[in-house]
């Protein structure tokens, strides 16, 4: 199970203020809090440690390549949020408003986002385990070519989901209101409700050849 807020803070030290808003490249933030606003420089490559960040604006903060282990992020924001080939362990993102988040590439292992609003969440490649989503909502997911193990969508509306060659293993679709899916033929290994294979029913049907009518 993906750690929750509450658990997280309770295995988190006591917190040192981050000395500022700058972030360098490449270094390490170990048992730190982040009071936002605005984070400045760039986080690429950088290690997260036992952090907090909090009402933080991450606008071209890069955080590609960067590590993040037992981190609480509270209502972050930002137009677009770069985590390509990053590393996510026991994070968990409390709120938040994002354009779009590329993580492509990355690695996300017990990690929960809870009431978190993106327009395009891109999770191309990437390797999902023991991952939750709750009370999200999302423009468009495209997990294409992604690794998903043990992923569950709880009270999210997602307008467009596309699971093209992704590969799946106890995906839990059930409790999410989902518009439109891209990769009907790869759903193997995933939990959907009675509703949704009804609406789904004719992409089913034309990725099988078959004809109804």
């Amino acid at each position: 199970m993906p750690i929750d807020a509450a658990d997280l803070e309770a295995l988190l030290p006591p917190l040192d203020d981050a000395p500022g808003p700058e972030l360098t490249g490449g270094g390490t933030a170990d048992g730190l809090r982040f009071p936002g606003p605005v984070l400045t420089g760039d986080a690429t490559g950088a290690r997260f440690l036992e952090c907090v960040l909090t009402d933080c604006d991450l606008a071209g903060v890069p955080f590609d390549r960067a590590r993040l282990s037992t981190c609480l992020l509270t209502a972050p924001r930002s137009p677009a949020w770069s985590l390509v080939d990053a590393t996510l362990l026991d994070v968990v993102v409390d709120g938040g408003r994002f354009g779009a988040v590329t993580a492509a590439g990355a690695g996300l292992t017990r990690v929960a986002l809870t009431g978190v609003k993106v327009d395009f969440l891109d999770l191309r490649g990437a390797t999902l385990v023991d991952v939750g989503l709750t009370g999200c909502t999302i423009g468009e997911l495209d997990a294409s070519g992604a690794d998903l193990r043990d992923l569950r969508l709880v009270d999210c509306t997602v307008g467009s989901l596309v699971l093209r060659q992704a590969r799946n293993r106890d995906v839990d679709l059930r409790g999410a209101q989902i518009d439109l899916l891209d990769g009907v033929a790869d759903l193997r290994g995933c939990t959907i409700s009675p509703a949704q294979l009804t609406g789904w029913a004719t992409g089913l049907a034309a990725e099988l050849g078959i004809r109804v009518g």
